[in-house]
């Protein structure tokens, strides 16, 4: 393994304990670094496997009409600002059914709608002509990688304002690479290579929005930790952060956060 990472030692359980408890994790291991952590420390690192953030949605509906949302891509502020473990797999399978039940039902009452033709044909061309078309030199996976490393870097578990700031510079630095990029297979079908460049597109969206809120939110909260600013500030923080994308970029607003029952208090864990 490449990188900076830390040991974790399973060797003093044995074979028989391994195999009895921790199977998978074996197997993964062995398949995917060439380690047998019975014999040999795992390298482990912190990555992102959660989204507390997404679509912003009421239950199951977005602000968009007729566009339903569920699961990691939705925010239905379920979490607050930390998840708990597997929590998501209960708002996935509640949700889940729900978002298609009622869209279920929308469908079942509406008429298919009149899609702007010329919108159509305009994302039609951005697609094919100016990503299947590009003749630049930018390569997707060098793009991606840049990206990933940016946001391992500087966007990681532990914050500050220059990285913060350093990370919306670069990413916004790497989108207009993005318009140089060329994908090499130029087919219309099944072509790998195009889809990984448009989700590496959304992913720079992504990533600049994410690393801009994190910049605007001059406190630590949840998952969200500032190192330059450590304190929970409720009086001036305790609030949703929103971001709507205008022709000059993203736009950044804020909303309330309804409580119900259990007010804000300090973690001590």
């Amino acid at each position: 393994p490449n990188g900076p990472y830390i040991a974790l030692d399973l060797t003093h359980l044995g074979e028989d304990k391994i195999n009895e408890r921790l199977p998978y994790i074996r197997e993964v291991t062995q398949r995917l670094v060439g380690i047998d952590p019975v014999h040999e420390p795992i390298p482990i690192a912190p990555a992102a496997h959660y989204s507390m953030g997404g679509i912003r949605a009421n239950m199951t509906v977005t602000p968009l009409p007729h566009l339903f949302a569920a699961g990691e891509c939705s925010c239905l502020s379920l979490h607050g600002a930390n998840r708990l473990g597997s929590n998501s797999t209960a708002e996935c399978l509640v949700f889940g059914a729900v978002a298609g039940e009622e869209a279920a039902k929308l469908a079942l009452k509406s008429e298919l709608p009149d899609l702007p033709q010329e919108k159509l044909a305009q994302e039609e061309k951005r697609v094919f002509d100016q990503i299947l078309g590009n003749e630049g030199g930018e390569r997707v996976s060098e793009i991606r990688t840049k990206m990933m490393d940016i946001m391992n870097e500087k966007v990681w578990i532990f914050r500050d304002e220059k990285r913060l700031a350093e990370a919306v510079k670069e990413i916004r630095a790497l989108r207009e690479r993005f318009k140089r990029a060329k994908v090499e297979d130029s087919s219309k079908v099944f072509n790998l290579g195009l889809i990984n460049a448009l989700e590496l597109d959304f992913m720079l969206e992504l990533a600049e929005v994410t690393a801009l809120s994190a910049l605007n939110r001059k406190e630590s909260r949840g998952a969200h930790s500032r190192v330059d600013y450590p304190q929970r500030d409720d009086a001036n923080w305790l609030k949703h952060t929103l971001v709507y994308y205008t022709v000059d970029g993203p736009m950044i607003d804020y909303a309330p956060v309804t409580i119900t029952k259990w007010q804000p208090v300090e973690r001590k864990y």
